[in-house]
């Protein structure tokens, strides 16, 4: 599914850059990106739910080269345990890492963004620890955790070591408050830079918010604006803005367009 704006386009769709694969002329998501970038008006694609098993030298490329296409990947990994990771039928911890510093080394201004749940049957409390001591050490720009649920019909369901309510709680709580801490640290080191952002909406107080290239909407932080320097148009939704970041709150940003 394609979610299309007058500035920006959303590539979401379970298992993103899988795209292509069944096409007979080999055109995958890395053309797909490319004819897209030469849509007049399109500032910003966004790449949402790809899966660690489908990227493609070729399409590491396009995104870290292609200034239309947001240096945002979010890839949902589920956990980083190897024996948690085959329960889930996810690729193994080796291959995941590998691609993580992959695409942090080789795409200039990267934000990764993630989700992981906590308390899947027969997650060991090492399970968790390693899961702890992973975010900690990678340092997500931006990741999201869910406590397991049963869903009927699923084959998790019918796993034994069913973990208790009050663990899985926990366990996701550490993980969040860990995350939150991460967030905060990295959105200091973006203040004093010029950003593009995107001019979204009002606040119920009436504040002007949008967001950056590393923020999809309603999952991840926003930039509250300030009004233009002297002699600069006004703010207008659906804008796209040139902005100096003065400023935290938490997670979120502060900043005054300059342009």
């Amino acid at each position: 599914m394609l979610l299309l704006t007058t500035t920006t386009l959303a590539v979401c769709v379970q298992d993103t850059n899988q795209y292509g694969m069944d096409r007979r002329d080999g055109k995958g998501l890395a053309q797909l990106l490319q004819e897209l970038g030469k849509l007049e008006g399109l500032k910003w694609m966004r790449l949402l739910y790809c899966y660690p098993s489908y990227f493609s030298e070729e399409l590491i490329d396009e995104i870290a080269t292609n200034p239309k296409v947001c240096k945002y990947i979010d890839i949902p990994l589920q956990h980083i345990s190897n024996l948690t990771l085959l329960a889930m039928n996810r690729p193994p911890q080796a291959h995941t890492v590998t691609l993580l510093h992959k695409l942090r080394d080789r795409i200039p201004d990267l934000a990764l963004r993630t989700t992981f749940i906590s308390g899947f049957p027969g997650e060991s409390e090492a399970d968790h620890r390693e899961l702890v001591t992973f975010c900690e050490t990678f340092r997500f720009q931006r990741m999201g955790c869910f406590q397991y649920s049963e869903e009927d019909g699923t084959p998790a369901a019918e796993l034994p070591e069913q973990l208790g309510p009050e663990v899985r709680e926990s366990r996701r709580d550490e993980l969040v408050s860990l995350q939150q801490r991460v967030g905060e640290a990295w959105a200091k080191t973006l203040v004093g830079r010029e950003i593009e952002v995107l001019v979204d909406g009002h606040t119920e107080d009436g504040e002007i918010f949008g967001r950056t290239q590393w923020d999809a909407p309603d999952i991840d932080p926003i930039v509250f604006l300030a009004a233009p320097e002297e002699g600069l148009p006004p703010l207008e939704v659906g804008q796209m803005r040139r902005c100096r970041v003065v400023g935290t709150s938490i997670f979120d940003l502060e900043a005054v367009p300059v342009a």
